[in-house]
């Protein structure tokens, strides 16, 4: 169990990662990024979902309304934490946030969705891997 919420924190913490990569080679502040209203971070997390899941027009509106709701939770530990480090709160609200959008996807879709978090958390261990190598 505590294996599954180390490897959650630190799949929130790849995301953070490789959002800040890809802003850093496109010229943006991945600060900035997070520093988005919560409708526009729960946009884009539906947008995502949507594509890579297939959810249908209904799922994509309650999808939508579930991430909106966390993003507002989180706004609070997004704007007093400047470095964006990982709380435990926001750990936790991840967890409820998944366990309701589990409720919304078909069998087929939590199965890819489970598949993306897979191959996350393989890219995780990747790199955690080269880091411990590399220090």
């Amino acid at each position: 169990m505590k294996t599954k919420h180390f490897f959650t924190g630190m799949l929130a913490l790849l995301a953070i990662v490789v959002l800040s990569s890809f802003m850093a080679a496109k010229g943006l502040d991945p600060q900035r990024f997070f520093q988005r209203s919560p409708e526009t971070r729960a946009n884009v997390i539906t947008t995502v979902m949507k594509n890579r899941l297939d959810l249908d027009d209904d799922q994509a509106e309650k999808a939508y309304a579930i991430n909106l709701r966390y993003a507002q939770l989180n706004q609070k530990f997004i704007e007093n934490n400047p470095d964006l480090e990982i709380q435990p709160e926001m750990v936790a609200l991840n967890k409820q946030r998944k366990d309701e959008l589990k409720a919304l996807l078909t069998p087929e879709q939590e199965e890819k969705a489970e598949a993306l978090r897979d191959k996350l958390i393989n890219r995780l261990e990747f790199v955690l891997k080269q880091l411990k190598e590399n220090n």
